[in-house]
């Protein structure tokens, strides 16, 4: 007689996953304003059940008026104290939002106030007008900058400059150095060659780990590169094939044949890479206190359609029979019904992207009050995961708030809001030190020479690092502080 035990074994798992909605959600949250707006736009045409108000706004922030720009837009900038404020303060809600009404101005020019993307060209011109004090040299400089093409290649030889000003070569040579290094990495290359080979030289200086064999394969193996013939160069350099494909990669991540239209370029000086940007957050003072508001419209005129809710309804899909009676229309139920969740949920995430935005701005712009007053050195050294911990979100939730998002000062001046973060905060700092010394002494340093300086502590950076650095604080150059 055999005995047969049944047993039970229950095991738990637990698997972790991102629901459609949170999906939608962190998607939402990364867009810019243009593009969300373009998204609305795209989700209004998919779903009829999606709705947006048709309502005059300010045309500079967003919000409701009656066609004229809002009053916070209209005034005239002030710059009254402000107080302290708690850092623990608790982020304002949707509700405390307002907005003043004024009469409009006929001479008031909107735009005006809306951040313009200088262009990259424009912007060289500034610091080579900046950089160089002698006449023909900045007369080079000019040329040489007019002779860059759409990718920030020099289309002119060395000898057609030199003719044109009646100027030695090597004068050439130097001015055309001085903007390689005021420019953004890679522009004024020659070749291809020049351009990856500047552009690897910055990142050396910045402390990039650039593996050994890129800089050999950008000297002598290019055109093997390009034919992506592999083994070849692992053979010419006497490495395995991995290492070659390692700075392959690197290559392709880290460099561009197209300097001046990166997206470094675009804002190596300027606020903005647009042609005109709309912010996502404005600042302001109301008496002593500091104000933050998302302001755009775009977040309260949303909303689901009234037909198709009253049809979703559970009384709802009711129809008329031939025979008098009634049967409901189930199929036209469950219609309504997936569309209005659709489009619900989609507000959901449109409106949460307005509150996390809101909520990162509050807590950035309290920890940086000092610089959002106006002190250009009071930038405080803040990070990404420091705010992230502090709200209590993801890291990559705080990154996808502040990623192509904008803020106007109370100056009226539009900044990315990465600027509020001062990762190297410290070398700045440095900078600051040696340019107050500077001004103690009666003297004025080169970029160059507060390069020289910062090796005095430890810290290794190239020139044009400096001018970027320098031009952060908003610290004129040396021929003219």
């Amino acid at each position: 007689m055999h005995t047969l035990n049944a047993t039970m074994d229950q095991h738990v798992d637990m698997h972790q996953g991102f629901s459609p909605l949170l999906m939608q959600a962190n998607h939402i949250l990364s867009l810019s304003q243009t593009e969300l707006e373009a998204a609305i736009s795209e989700a209004i045409d998919e779903n009829p059940a999606l709705k947006l108000e048709d309502c005059v706004v300010c045309p500079v922030c967003g919000r409701r008026t009656g066609g004229e720009p809002c009053a916070t837009c209209r005034s005239a900038m002030l710059e009254p104290a402000i107080a302290s404020r708690a850092e623990e303060a608790a982020p304002r809600l949707d509700s405390d939002y307002r907005a003043p009404t004024s009469t409009a101005d006929p001479d008031f020019d909107p735009m005006t106030f809306i951040a313009h993307a200088s262009d990259a060209r424009d912007q060289l011109y500034e610091s080579a007008m900046a950089s160089f004090s002698a006449e023909v040299d900045r007369v080079i400089a000019m040329i040489i900058i007019d002779a860059l093409d759409e990718r920030g290649f020099l289309t002119m030889e060395i000898e057609e400059i030199a003719a044109q000003v009646a100027a030695p070569h090597e004068l050439i040579e130097r001015v055309l150095r001085e903007i390689q290094e005021i420019a953004p990495p890679g522009v004024g290359a020659r070749s291809l060659r020049e351009c990856l080979s500047l552009q690897v030289e910055f990142l050396r200086a910045e402390g990039t780990d650039v593996p050994e064999a890129v800089s050999s394969i950008i000297d002598d193996h290019l055109e093997a590169l390009g034919g992506k013939r592999l083994h070849r160069i692992a053979q010419a350099l006497g490495v395995d094939q991995g290492t070659v494909e390692a700075a392959l990669e690197f290559i392709r991540d880290q460099l561009t044949p197209h300097p001046l239209q990166s997206q470094q370029s675009t804002t190596w000086t300027a606020p903005s890479s647009g042609g005109h940007v709309v912010p996502d957050v404005m600042i302001s003072f109301e008496g002593e206190k500091l104000w933050i508001e998302v302001p755009n419209a775009i977040y309260d005129r949303i909303h689901t359609d009234a037909f198709y809710r009253e049809i979703a309804r559970p009384a709802a899909g009711v129809a008329q029979s031939p025979n008098g009676t009634t049967a409901p229309d189930q199929e036209a139920v469950s219609h309504a019904k997936a569309q209005v969740a659709r489009a619900q949920q989609f507000i959901w995430a449109v409106r949460q992207r307005r509150q996390t935005l809101l909520r990162v701005a509050e807590y950035v712009c309290a920890y940086q009050e000092a610089y959002i007053r106006g002190d250009a050195r009071g930038l405080r050294p803040l990070t990404r995961s420091e705010v992230a911990n502090a709200l209590g979100v993801h890291e990559s939730t705080c990154s996808r708030a502040v990623a192509g998002k904008f803020v106007m000062l109370p100056s009226r001046k539009v900044i990315p809001m990465s600027d509020l973060f001062a990762a190297s905060l410290s070398i700045k700092h440095v900078i600051q030190q040696i340019i107050t010394a500077e001004a103690a002494a009666g003297g004025a340093l080169s970029d160059a020479q507060i390069s020289e300086r910062l090796l005095d502590y430890g810290i290794r950076i190239a020139r044009r690092t400096v001018a970027k650095y320098r031009s952060q604080m908003h610290i004129l150059p040396s021929t003219i502080r």
